[in-house]
Order: structure tokens, then sequence, then C-alpha cells
């Protein structure tokens, strides 16, 4: 691992670690206060499958792994939950006591790059803000593979994937290093996914610009971000 990537990491843990630690998932007005519109959309369309597997890599504390377990309970569903973060499992796995879903949900602190999906195993595969994330472009491309050789025929995928990110202080103004370990422009991931999943039903494509802003370190970040969302159905 380089310095640059351990730095975006360690920033990263500082910061998940903080929100993580004082707001309780779906009881917040952050990002942590439902899980997003598009898994809910998900849901119906996954009505006929037996057992569920879901795999969301990227988990944090459970804001879309904890509700698939709660809507998919009655099939049995399985939720394997990847983060790099010990507090993240940690707070998955009490959320989903809380929710009753303890066996439902299955967390493991690991890399993104680390883990290997499993061929034709799983029946939804979410990677929200995560993918971006990996160490190098080349863990991208292949975690891409991998994410669709890993899914069942009729199975789904979602992600979501910021793309030509900036950062500057609002103080002052001055330009900062984007804490995004892969930051590519936002033509080229479309290309990717486009070939990755060629002969797939496209459910929703979509590119969203994007601008808020998030604590960075002592300093206060304006991040702008073109927000792609694929959500793609196997055949």
């Amino acid at each position: 691992m380089n310095s640059r990537i351990d730095k975006i990491r360690e920033s990263e843990k500082i910061s998940h670690t903080k929100i993580y630690t004082d707001e309780d998932l779906y009881n917040t007005d952050s990002w942590l206060k439902k899980p997003i519109k598009m898994v809910k959309d998900i849901v119906p369309l996954l009505s006929d499958h037996g057992c569920i597997r879901v795999l969301d890599l990227g988990c944090g504390i459970g804001r879309n792994s904890i509700y698939l377990a709660e809507q998919f309970k009655d099939k049995g569903c399985l939720v394997d939950c990847i983060d790099i973060l010990d507090i993240a499992i940690e707070k998955l796995k009490h959320n989903a006591c809380i929710h009753d879903v303890e066996e439902n949900i299955n967390g493991m602190v690991c890399t993104i790059e680390q883990f290997s999906v499993l061929e034709n195993t799983y029946d939804l595969i979410l990677a929200v803000s995560a993918l971006e994330h990996v160490e190098s472009q080349k863990a991208f491309l292949d975690k891409l593979q991998e994410i669709k050789a890993g899914i069942k025929s009729q199975g789904i995928v979602c992600l979501v994937i910021n793309s030509e990110v900036t950062e500057c202080n609002m103080n002052t103004e001055e330009v900062m290093d984007p804490q995004f370990e892969v930051n590519l422009p936002t033509k080229l991931i479309q290309a990717y996914i486009d070939d990755a999943f060629a002969g797939w039903n496209t459910i929703k494509k979509t590119i969203s610009p994007q601008e808020y802003d998030i604590p960075r370190d002592s300093a206060i970040s304006h991040l702008s971000t073109n927000v792609i969302t694929f959500v793609g159905q196997a055949p």
C-alpha cells in the first residue's frame, strides 16, 4: 500500500468512526437516516426469487443491509456485509440485533479488493459509494468482473460510484487532494460498466452532479462529484 492510500484510508477512518459513534442508524438527519431509494426500488424485482443471498460491499453500519435483511427475512435471506472498519462491522451486528435480523447478517472486516466474490452466488450485489475506495484502477476493473461473475441468473447489481471528484478547503479555498483512492473520469467509468455488463438488462443508468460539505481532519471540504448509478439485471 502506498502512502497516499494509507493517508486517505486513515482520514476516512477518522471521519466515519465519528459519525458511526455519534449517530444511530435510521434515527438521524444524516445519510444514515434511511436506505438509498434505489435499494427500496429493487426489492419488488426480487419478489419471485427463492432464498435471497445478498452481498453489500462497503456496508458501513447497515444502512442498506439491515433494510434488505428485514424485507427478505421470510425468504431466509443472508446478507454478506464487507467493510474495512472494525467499528462498522461491530455497529452493523449491533443494529442487526436491534432489528431482529442477526441470523440474516454476516459481517466481515475486509477490504473490498481482498474479498473474493464467489461465482454464481448472489441474487443482489450492492456497491454504494464503495468501488472508488479500492486501491487501484486495476482493482476496480477486477472487482467489476468479480461482481458480474458472482450474480445468479436474473440477479441484480446496484452500483453507485463517485467520479471526477474535486475538493476545496472551505476556509482557505485551497484545492485539496480528493480523499478517494480511485478518482476516474465519468465517461471512463461508464465505459467500464458498459463493457462489464454488456448484454444485461439495464434498469437504471444515470449521472447526477452533486455537491456537499464534509469534514476532513481539521478542515471542512466542499466536495463536487458526478455520481454514477447503474442497476442491471443478469440474463
